[in-house]
């Protein structure tokens, strides 16, 4: 059964506030957990498993598969699609508020536009060792741009810092229901062994693209004293992330001798 044809059984109301658009070609699924190259002894976590095409696919592998969906009106689909795969465990809640992520798990998501910035913090968080997501072409555009060009900011370099990223394809708008308004990229970040506070660093990267014309100067002008004879004189957006990392931990090593 395709699914539309579920949505249409079970009377699915679309909830604007989630978001809400419903991947529908199974040869995209196919595409993603191909690139995956998962086996059973994997363990995938699925961010929005929504009416299950891209679950199912998932399931085939015989990988352990957790996925999260936050909307339980879409429980009788996802139970009925997913009855014969013993190896999928459904959590029903919020991604961005779960508590028992298995750490070092792979990821396999067409991951909610809406909570995009979000969810790929939380990737970074539980350190996710793979992932492969699916998301809104404009925002993997930002996550794979370089140093001085106007997509790179925050998010491409909190990205890049903790994985290696590369754009697999991209997805036309036509292979979801309803039609979103853009068109999607399918990205593949793979974990690299960097060990960071990540809650410090993220601190640090946004106080210098706060503003994200001006100089390194002005945005980190609080702390002047701690880069002394440092050329402050480029902005955030035209340094590579090795440079950034390397400024966090002067900033990092200064705070903590400061405070004892």
């Amino acid at each position: 059964m395709k699914t539309s044809d579920y949505l249409k059984k079970y009377g699915v109301r679309l909830k604007k506030h989630l978001g809400q658009v419903f991947l529908s070609d199974d040869r995209i699924a196919k595409r993603i957990v191909k690139a995956a190259e998962l086996t059973p002894e994997d363990v995938v976590v699925e961010i929005g498993a929504g009416a299950g095409t891209l679950t199912e696919e998932l399931a085939k592998t015989g990988a352990r598969v957790i996925a999260y969906e936050i909307d339980e009106s879409l429980a009788p689909i996802l139970q009925e699609r997913l009855s014969k795969y013993p190896n999928v465990e459904l959590r029903f809640e919020d991604f961005l508020k779960a508590k028992n992520v298995p750490e070092g798990a792979i990821c396999v998501s067409n991951i909610p536009y809406n909570i995009t910035g979000p969810l790929m913090e939380k990737i970074i968080e539980w350190k996710f060792k793979r992932a492969i997501v699916m998301i809104q072409k404009e925002v993997g555009e930002r996550i794979l741009a370089k140093p001085g060009k106007k997509t790179y900011g925050y998010l491409s370099v909190v990205v890049q810092t903790f994985y290696e990223v590369k754009k697999l394809f991209d997805v036309s708008r036509s292979c979801f229901v309803p039609n979103p308004e853009v068109d999607s990229t399918v990205v593949d970040l793979k974990r690299k062994p960097v060990d960071l506070d990540f809650e410090k660093f993220k601190k640090f990267v946004s106080m210098i693209f706060a503003k994200k014309r001006k100089t390194l100067k002005n945005n980190l002008r609080p702390f002047l004293s701690i880069f002394e004879g440092v050329d402050l004189s480029r902005r955030a957006e035209q340094l590579t992330v090795e440079e950034i990392v390397e400024l966090y931990e002067k900033w990092r090593r200064a705070l903590e001798c400061s405070r004892g």
